[in-house]
């Protein structure tokens, strides 16, 4: 073939086409290359791994630039996170030598968990991008890049490096090879912006073990997958990974983190907790939110995530209990006399008088319950037993018991409405028309209800807590489980009646049980007046007390009296009554202690105590009442008595009272932060515990002093020097 033809105009048109687009490319990826080669620095080897700098433009774009930290590790070695736990130190970068370039932050993506000779670390294994957004004040005019990197990284060994790294940015430019790869770290970056469906509800510091429980409550818009919980505070303080309790929606996670000091804090007395500031990071798969709180005190939600049923459960052991708590004293003649006068009668009338003493108590708990709604939808405190706050509630129950105990000792018979009873009480010698009636066992059942509020019982102040922080129909549910404990030994004597029957017939002795019980109920009026007394004054409680007496007195003077002057007995002691509930309006309202105390008591200041713990002092919190039988029994048995009754005169613990006889919505608010809305509530705080130890409702000596050596950590009573 010819030369000329090979060179033919038109093969050569097109040989020449495609050298030039040969040409074009090679041109275009050789300004690729070195627009690319602009966007990063130079690997930097650094034994363990290697690390560069990379921007998401070939050039200053704008006044906004993105830049990353590359990191490529050898296996096994680890960078740390901007906490990085137990041990190590994280990224640093020191930008002196740069150029038209300014707030250079670094952002740190959702790091792992690690362990480095046994301690807990946080940080990147394999490969990691540090996103770090900055600013250029003059973009046309390219930015010059110096970056001294100092980090740590670890395996069976620890290595610290300083490395320098440079970089020069062109004015102008596009997106690069690297921005993809920045922007798929910083998606990992937790974000403070409502985002991902993730919330953090609060932040609280709870019981739990010896050295604290930090609470999280987290909440989701969709179900919870993979939950995890970082903890920044402190340096004294090291947080271990979360126990985490996720709702059977999903939706709602309580993370529990134990707390201790850390070996390698600064030496000193750590601050507390309470009321610091934490940076709490949720991480859930691929979301992540981050948000800083302040912590309060609150009471563990371990009870959160049991089964309903199993609440509903402790309701009715509580209540059960409530049968044989001290406070059975006051209602013990009205069972008692329930069973032992059915002695000898009909199985009929026993099932329908027990009945009706059930459905009573069940009744109380509900209206109980109902008034406690309606005081928390008006923003009162509310609680077990704040009906004794109040003076002329107590004033109406001295009355109440007043007359039922000269009822037992027959000096006046009740007539009610026939729809309601035909109970009569003798006090002419006849026999009474219908001792069971419905309407008095029923009554009987709502009195012995009122009369039991005053005691806390074993499982009784977890039903009650659960129930008052949740929605109405809970608490229905919850006090109507509690109704049913309470009055599960009637409904067992009514379904077997003979329980009841088989007891001897009344006769005469059922004229000195009625006497005994009379007196019972005298000495439940005497423990109230004692109540008003340090509620108002000592001269109120005498004034009802003489009002009362005088009321007895006529009761009693009233079959001496012509048939006449009868009738002048009822005006009398409405009149008595009226200046009771008078009294305590016009008597001094301030309020007096009453007798000696063991204990030297200081008044109860909630914020004293995180000073007093800083200092290395063991704090004692006593919440009681002087209505609250279960809160007398406690410091007769345990407080002032023994062991613990010398450690709290010690000089070593500081013993604080909170007394709620009276309202008072600082203790109201301190109960309700530990989730509970009833006393006795105790509670010991200590170097150990800066968050504080609840104690049980019942106080055993052996446990309230290994308590104190929890949250001291050490033995108090020796230390004391002899004791």
């Amino acid at each position: 073939m010819s030369a000329i033809s090979i060179l033919n105009p038109r093969r050569l048109a097109g040989l020449l086409a495609v050298l030039f687009a040969a040409a074009f490319l090679s041109t275009a990826a050789s300004a690729q290359q070195a627009a690319s080669a602009q966007a990063a620095s130079n690997w930097v080897d650094y034994g363990q791994g290697r690390v560069r700098l990379v921007s998401a433009t070939t050039g200053t774009t704008g006044d906004a630039l993105l830049l990353g930290l590359q990191y490529d590790m050898a296996p096994g070695w680890e960078i740390y996170w901007r906490t990085p736990g137990e041990a190590g130190f994280p990224t640093t970068i020191d930008w002196t030598g740069s150029r038209n370039i300014s707030d250079q932050v670094i952002q740190w993506p959702v790091p792992g968990r690690f362990k480095i000779f046994g301690l807990d670390t946080f940080g990147y294994k394999n490969k990691v991008v540090l996103p770090i957004p900055a600013r250029v004040a003059r973009p046309a005019e390219g930015a010059q890049i110096r970056a001294q990197i100092n980090f740590l990284t670890c395996q069976e060994t620890c290595v610290p490096h300083d490395i320098s790294l440079e970089m020069n940015l062109p004015g102008g430019g596009g997106h690069s090879e690297y921005a993809s790869l920045i922007d798929r770290y910083e998606a990992l970056v937790p974000t403070r912006e409502a985002g991902f469906g993730l919330s953090i509800e609060r932040s609280e510091l709870v019981d739990g073990s010896d050295s604290g429980l930090l609470q999280v409550v987290a909440l989701s818009r969709i179900p919870f997958t993979n939950l995890d919980l970082f903890v920044e505070g402190p340096e004294e303080y090291q947080f271990a990974p979360p126990d985490v309790r996720i709702s059977a929606d999903g939706l709602r996670a309580v993370l529990q983190v134990p707390i201790a000091l850390s070996s390698f804090g600064a030496i000193g007395t750590p601050p507390t907790l309470l009321g610091n500031e934490l940076t709490l990071t949720v991480v859930d798969g691929g979301r992540a939110f981050e948000q800083t709180l302040r912590t309060s005190l609150g009471q563990s939600e371990a009870t959160s995530f049991l089964p309903f049923f199993t609440i509903i459960l402790l309701a009715f052991l509580g209540g059960l209990i409530l049968n044989v708590m001290p406070c059975v004293l006051p209602v013990l003649s009205i069972k008692l006399l329930g069973v032992v006068s059915h002695g000898g009668g009909d199985a009929g009338a026993v099932r329908r008088s027990f009945l009706a003493t059930s459905a009573g108590i069940l009744f109380a708990f509900l209206a109980l319950g109902t008034f406690l709604v309606i005081l928390r939808s008006a923003g009162a405190s509310v609680g077990w037993g704040i009906q004794f706050q109040q003076p002329l509630f107590v004033v109406t129950m001295i009355l109440v018991i007043t007359l039922f105990a000269a009822n037992m000792w027959g000096m006046f018979e009740i007539a009610l409405p026939q729809w309601v009873s035909n109970l009569t009480v003798r006090g002419d010698g006849g026999a009474p028309r219908n001792p069971h009636s419905v309407g008095s066992s029923f009554g009987s059942g709502v009195f012995a209800t009122i009369l039991a509020t005053p005691c806390s019982a074993p499982f009784l102040g977890t039903a009650i807590g659960f129930a008052l922080s949740r929605g109405t129909v809970d608490i229905y549910v919850i006090f109507a489980a509690l109704g049913v404990g309470m009055s599960f030994p009637f409904l067992i004597v009514s379904a077997l009646p003979k329980l009841a029957t088989k007891l001897p017939k009344p006769g005469r002795w059922m004229d000195t049980v009625k006497k005994v019980m009379g007196v019972l109920l005298a000495l439940t009026a005497v423990w109230l007046l004692s109540v008003l007394a340090v509620q108002v004054s000592f001269l109120s409680a005498y004034v009802v007390a003489g009002l009362m007496t005088a009321t007895v007195v006529v009761l009693w003077g009233r079959r001496y009296l012509s048939q006449a002057l009868r009738h002048v007995a009822p005006a009398s002691i409405v009149a008595l009554a009226g200046l009771a509930y008078l009294t305590p309006q016009f008597a001094d309202a301030r309020g007096e202690s009453g007798g000696m105390e063991v204990i030297a008591w200081q008044p109860f200041d909630e914020a004293a105590i995180p000073l007093l713990v800083a200092e290395g002092k063991t704090v004692f919190v006593n919440v009681t009442a002087e209505w609250c039988i279960t809160c007398q029994v406690n410091k007769r048995l345990v407080l002032n008595r023994g062991e613990v009754a010398l450690l709290l005169n010690s000089g070593n613990v500081v013993a604080m009272e909170a007394d709620w006889t009276k309202p008072d919505e600082t203790i109201a608010a301190y109960l309700a932060s530990f989730r509970r809305f009833g006393i006795p509530f105790n509670a010991i705080y200590g170097p150990v515990a800066p968050n504080g130890l609840m104690l049980p409702e019942l106080l055993k000596t052996n446990v309230v002093m290994e308590t104190f050596t929890r949250a001291s950590g050490q033995d108090l009573l020796a230390a004391a020097g002899g004791y």
